[in-house]
């Protein structure tokens, strides 16, 4: 299964990190990717059924997803259902406490699924670590400048 993983220390409490990022209306800051994130609650928890639009390699992509794990400050998980081929996707973000912040690590995998699911998911993975760098710049810069200090968020 290739897996891609990127981690960074951020200048904010893990409960500040993971609230940023659970927050559908920072998908678009954080992933230049993503054109469209809804959740069909809010807040999300486990069961939450997520719709995705994103752009791979310039093409348009629509996606469905549940989210597996939420552990509110540490971890969440969440499960791609939609499409069911060529891959299945599990994204997941974890944040570990260190100091006056935390280390971010978002981390996907991707599973082949039918006869075309090991080519696809190379490729995705390969979409997945270009995209992460920026991703992870992007997540660094919005969340610290948006940070305000202990019991001011």
């Amino acid at each position: 299964m290739p897996r891609i993983e990127s981690s960074i220390q951020l200048g904010v409490p893990a409960e500040f990190a993971f609230d940023f990022i659970a927050d559908p209306s920072t998908a678009r800051l954080i992933d230049p990717s993503v054109r469209e994130y809804r959740p069909d609650t809010l807040p999300m928890r486990v069961g939450t059924v997520n719709q995705v639009r994103f752009r791979m390699f310039g093409l348009p992509v629509r996606a469905t997803s549940v989210v597996r794990e939420w552990d509110p400050g540490r971890r969440m998980r969440m499960e791609s259902t939609r499409p069911a081929r060529p891959v299945k996707v599990v994204a997941e973000h974890t944040f570990e406490p260190n100091g006056d912040g935390c280390t971010y690590t978002w981390a996907i995998e991707t599973t082949p699924v039918g006869v075309i699911g090991r080519p696809a998911a190379a490729l995705m993975a390969r979409f997945w670590k270009a995209n992460a760098a920026k991703q992870q710049a992007n997540v660094r810069r919005e969340v610290e400048r948006r940070w305000s200090g202990p019991g001011r968020y």
